[in-house]
């Protein structure tokens, strides 16, 4: 088993859900962090949700959590979030000035 260290950055189109992050097969992953930063002027709204392998309905881990102007907070407050293989990670903003930054550890099964 290998462990592999990574990072995503992405900044979504407002009012749309994005995947951030698919786990492979035979992989699972752990989160370590997910940073957000609104860059614009106003409030916005994040939404992240956990879709566990093949099922349809998402696990809302942030609902609409309201995030200031040019404000940054972490998701999982330094809580680690662990993913299993075929699970997706989405996001969600309610404007297109919110900047998610992902860094995550892959631990490789085979």
């Amino acid at each position: 088993m290998a462990n592999k260290y990574f990072r995503k950055a992405l900044i979504p189109a407002a009012t749309t859900e994005t995947v951030i992050l698919e786990v492979p097969a035979a992989n699972t992953a752990i989160v370590r962090s997910l940073r957000v930063t609104n860059t614009g002027s106003s409030p916005t709204d994040i939404s992240v949700t956990q879709y566990v392998d093949g099922v349809m309905t998402g696990n809302s881990l942030q609902k609409e959590r309201p995030l200031g102007a040019k404000t940054t907070q972490d998701v999982f407050n330094g809580v680690p979030c662990v993913l299993e293989a075929g699970d997706e990670l989405k996001i969600t903003a309610s404007s297109a000035d919110v900047h998610f930054y992902l860094s995550y550890i892959e631990v490789d099964r085979t």
